[in-house]
């Protein structure tokens, strides 16, 4: 789990997600409590490649202290195996790069590969 800080003077956070490959990417974006379990919010969708998809989350950052948010993304490749893929993940403030970005990189198999990231917001 990587752990980011946040400025709760800011107005607003996005999560970005990005893919840098020749593949489809479909994702799930939730945003949980503290406890992690109750769910806070949660959004999914897709991306082509070398395309970003991104996502104001609804309320104000300071609101997020202490939750988590947990990103399943899934790559696509009927093709076959062995292609290289890469995912970057996200989170900015107020369009500022919030640090660290999460690259999650590998290899395809046949159908769909599933990676998982997550960060603990203080």
């Amino acid at each position: 789990m990587t752990e980011i800080s946040i400025d709760p003077s800011k107005t607003k956070i996005a999560v970005q997600v990005t893919s840098q490959s020749l593949h489809a990417l479909g994702f799930e974006i939730t945003v949980f409590a503290s406890d992690g379990n109750i769910v806070i919010e949660q959004f999914n969708g897709s991306t082509a490649s070398n395309k970003s998809f991104v996502q104001t989350l609804k309320k104000k950052p300071s609101e997020y202290r202490g939750n988590y948010i947990k990103g399943i993304f899934t790559v696509i490749s009927p093709d076959g195996t062995d292609y290289l893929y890469s995912i970057i993940f996200s989170i900015f403030e107020d369009d500022i790069l919030v640090n660290p970005n999460m690259n999650l990189t590998g290899t395809t198999t046949k159908g769909e590969k599933t990676s998982i990231a997550n960060y603990h917001i203080n």
